[in-house]
């Protein structure tokens, strides 16, 4: 996904909780290790901005966030100071 807003935008990745803060810009990718058949993800768009849950979690190993460089972006990726 892209943010091509102008401003942070947050990535939840569910049922994990976990958040990743896009620049505007930026592009990142979420990646499991279940099959590509298995893994299902439901991606909403909302005023706060992505959540993407993942229907197959039954693995207790949380997806991967990249940035386009393949770079890992952990949980609390750019949060800012004011996120709360």
């Amino acid at each position: 996904m892209t943010n091509q807003t102008g401003s942070m935008l947050c990535l939840w990745v569910e049922p994990w909780g976990t958040d990743h803060w896009m620049r505007p810009g930026e592009e990142f990718a979420v990646v499991t290790g279940t099959e590509p058949e298995e893994s299902q993800f439901n991606v909403v768009v909302h005023d706060q901005g992505i959540t993407v849950w993942v229907n197959s979690a039954s693995s207790p190993d949380e997806p991967d966030v990249f940035d386009k460089c393949g770079n890992r972006a952990p949980c609390g990726h750019q949060r800012p100071g004011d996120a709360g």
